[in-house]
């Protein structure tokens, strides 16, 4: 396992289906960048929920098409003691494209999509 940044590593980043021993997919340096701006802005851990996902993997939770989870270019995250608002606003002050708030699981998706994007799971 080696570190991806100062914060984040491989471990963290990679598919969780269990079928690969490593990270096997480029996770574009903007996600990294600005998973570390949130990091910073928070002043504490960001908890990775999930980032990279095969394609196999993706569909089997139920990801659109063409995730950007599957392009390296998206995580859901989630920091204690922080609201799922107060997350993504924090996101949308570090520079997120996209910002997804998911209230029922209690995380945030954010993603280095290219264009401003927000939802909701309400």
């Amino acid at each position: 396992m080696y570190q991806v940044s100062e914060h984040f590593n491989e471990l963290e980043l990679m598919c969780q289906c269990g079928r690969h021993n490593c990270l096997d997919h480029i996770i574009d340096v903007k996600l990294i960048d600005l998973l570390e701006r949130i990091r910073s802005a928070v002043g504490r851990p960001v908890h990775v929920t999930s980032c990279y996902r095969c394609p196999e993997h993706n569909a089997e939770v139920g990801g659109v098409t063409n995730s950007y989870h599957t392009q390296g270019l998206a995580c859901d995250i989630w920091v204690e003691d922080m609201s799922v608002d107060e997350l993504a606003n924090v996101a949308e002050q570090c520079g997120a494209d996209g910002i997804g708030r998911y209230y029922y699981q209690d995380f945030v998706h954010v993603d280095v999509r290219g264009y401003a994007a927000r939802w909701d799971d309400l």
